[in-house]
């Protein structure tokens, strides 16, 4: 059996993931290949191109990757599908690049499983209608989009959201707390810049600011910020070992040599992975100096620590760590979260963490963000409130999201018990609409009955 799945961003990447597993979990000799990165990789599928780079959170952006997109991976892609013929195409989000693939392959009569179809969080309108033309069935994660799609023709099955399988700890507070030196009784806010160094650029420094700022009105708080495994190793830790504001300019030199060094880097730690027989975690002290885990056993620690405690008194910034390829911990650990929007927000919902949502992009994206008239179209970027249908969780948008204006919403998360309850009590309620989990399985089961069926 042949299967096709083409995934687009880092989330994408994950589903994709899930489900490669999981097909080849049922049949052990079946051929997987596709679009993706790391994840499917791991999963084994072999990838015809690496999407790692792909994601863009701006018109702007995704005309940077619009060229290499549609005039070299596009046709390569077509090539590929005429030679290989998969029994089923299984495509996953990632709307710009994969409905038009989805075209292709009904045009030229393959399979098509949409798998989180583009719009998939709408509960009303004919968005999305050519997708029951273009495809033989909808993978779909929310009940009323299903309704929604199958109003407009679409063959649409409930599946729940593949990221109930994923988002989980992988150890307790007191750990969490204990592996970076922070007290567990003590306020723990997680700060999420993002997983691209575009969007870590733009609002690391605006987070640190913001830290703080609580600080000051919460003496005892304590910070963790989630470090992405998609993100150069020291871009994080360079916000911290200088003043913030002189780091924009650093990061914006570093985005172009991100993406050469991506690949190289994804070999080089499964290389290592592979010879050490486990993933080495990284953590950092609270003066941002990134230091493997095994470092913490040298004799030379007292003086590393030291010398760290005298960088964040002369950057004047409060006690924070770097958690590396540990977001799901810093989410379910925090006691609050100031979080880039996307899907991290959706991710902390599932952990019932209260959050401030944050979005803050280039002056370019901000020209394009007022010329577009976004700030009266947006009801809602957060996927918590988009998902409810009302806000529930605080967002702050480009200028809005200034640090002043995060802590004014920060502190009361902190101390306000009955804010807190509320907070959590409506986090509840989203998580309750993501369903059960076995999405995965769910839908390997339809790829399969597809894949069987007679054209």
């Amino acid at each position: 059996m042949n299967i096709a799945i083409f995934s687009g961003e880092v989330s994408g990447d994950l589903i994709g993931g899930a489900l490669a597993r999981e097909l080849r979990r049922r049949v052990p000799e079946i051929e997987l290949w596709g679009l993706g990165s790391g994840a499917m990789r791991d999963a084994g599928v072999e990838l015809l191109a690496d999407s790692a780079a792909w994601g863009a959170i701006s018109v702007t952006q995704a005309l940077e990757k619009a060229p290499n997109l549609f005039l070299r991976v596009q046709p390569m892609l077509k090539r590929a599908l005429e030679v290989r013929r998969p029994d089923v195409v299984v495509l996953i989000d990632f709307g710009a690049f994969n409905v038009r693939a989805a075209r292709y392959c009904r045009a030229h009569g393959l399979k098509v499983l949409y798998y989180f179809p583009p719009g998939s969080w709408r509960r009303e309108g004919t968005k999305g209608a050519e997708l029951g033309r273009i495809t033989d069935v909808l993978a779909v994660p929310f009940t009323w989009a299903t309704e929604r799609f199958q109003k407009l023709g679409a063959h649409a099955v409930w599946v729940g959201h593949p990221l109930l399988e994923r988002v989980k700890p992988t150890m307790t507070k007191a750990a969490f707390a204990a592996q970076f030196g922070m007290e567990a009784a003590h306020p723990i806010i997680g700060l999420l810049p993002g997983s691209r160094v575009a969007e870590v650029t733009h609002l690391m420094p605006t987070l640190l600011e913001s830290a703080r700022r609580i600080a000051q009105r919460v003496p005892d708080a304590q910070f963790a910020v989630a470090v992405a495994p998609s993100l150069p190793p020291d871009l994080v830790a360079d916000f911290l070992r200088g003043d913030a504001r002189t780091q924009n300019h650093l990061a914006r030199l570093k985005r172009e040599k991100a993406e050469l060094e991506a690949s190289v880097r994804d070999k080089l730690e499964r290389l290592e992975n592979e010879l050490s027989g486990q993933a080495s975690r990284q953590v950092a002290t609270v003066g941002g100096i990134v230091v493997p885990e095994a470092a913490l056993k040298q004799e030379d620690w007292a003086r590393r620590r030291s010398d760290n405690l005298r960088d964040r008194a002369e950057n004047n910034l409060p006690p924070i760590v770097l958690a590396q390829n540990l977001t799901y911990d810093v989410m379910a650990h925090s006691d609050l979260l100031l979080t880039c929007s996307g899907t991290a927000t959706l991710e902390a919902a599932v952990f019932g963490t209260p959050m401030v949502i944050l979005y803050r992009g280039s002056k370019l994206m901000e020209f394009e963000y007022k010329l577009r008239g976004m700030k009266k179209k947006l009801v809602h970027i957060g996927l918590p409130n988009i998902l409810a249908n009302r806000r529930i969780v605080p967002e702050l948008i480009q200028d809005a999201a200034n640090p002043e204006a995060i802590a004014d919403l920060a502190v009361p998360l902190l101390n306000d018990i009955a804010i807190r309850q509320q907070a959590k009590t409506d986090l509840a309620e989203v998580r309750a609409l993501l369903g059960t989990e076995g999405a995965s399985a769910r839908t390997a089961q339809l790829v399969l009955e597809l894949a069987r069926r007679e054209q």
